[in-house]
């Protein structure tokens, strides 16, 4: 594992226990809380929970230091969407400013991990569908993807050069 992964890991690993520790704040806080109060701590709590699932499995990729991008890209990016404001609006300014700039930093490791597995899936759904043959009889019944594909081809002077060859 290469420093730069290894500093990441360590980062998210912090992060982790930092929420795990949140987690059991918010869950007494809740249980002592009722109403709209209570909810806005049960949604922090659901939250929290899966940013941990998301950190946990960009960990389990970056451990052999392959980064490889076999995660899901479900697991890493599901955060629930009732919790999003609250996390930016409640969340995010109840941290300490280390505690912030901790987590403004492995939320963007783990963002940049989302962005690249998800390119990672769509180039590989990409080239598969484009070297199967019913795959391929499907896309060229298609006059969207064709057209796609052809405003692509128009645009790459390469393969505009290779097809006015042919």
């Amino acid at each position: 594992m290469d420093g730069n992964i290894k500093n990441q890991v360590t980062l998210m690993r912090a992060v982790i226990g930092r929420k795990t520790m949140e987690i059991d704040a918010f869950e007494e806080k809740a249980a002592s809380a009722t109403g709209e109060e209570a909810e806005k701590y049960l949604n922090m709590i659901d939250f929290l929970k899966s940013d941990i699932f998301g950190y946990k499995s960009v960990i389990v990729d970056f451990r052999d230091g392959s980064c490889d991008f076999t995660a899901n890209l479900w697991d890493v990016a599901n955060l629930p969407e009732e919790s999003l404001g609250l996390y930016t609006n409640y969340y995010l300014p109840g941290l300490a400013p280390d505690e912030r700039e901790e987590e403004t930093t492995a939320m963007g490791v783990k963002v940049a991990y989302a962005e690249e597995l998800k390119r990672a899936f769509v180039l590989f759904i990409g080239r598969s569908a484009l070297t199967d043959p019913r795959a391929l009889d499907i896309i060229l019944a298609n006059e969207k993807l064709v057209t796609l594909i052809g405003e692509e081809v128009i645009a790459n002077p390469e393969l505009m050069n290779v097809l006015e060859k042919q």
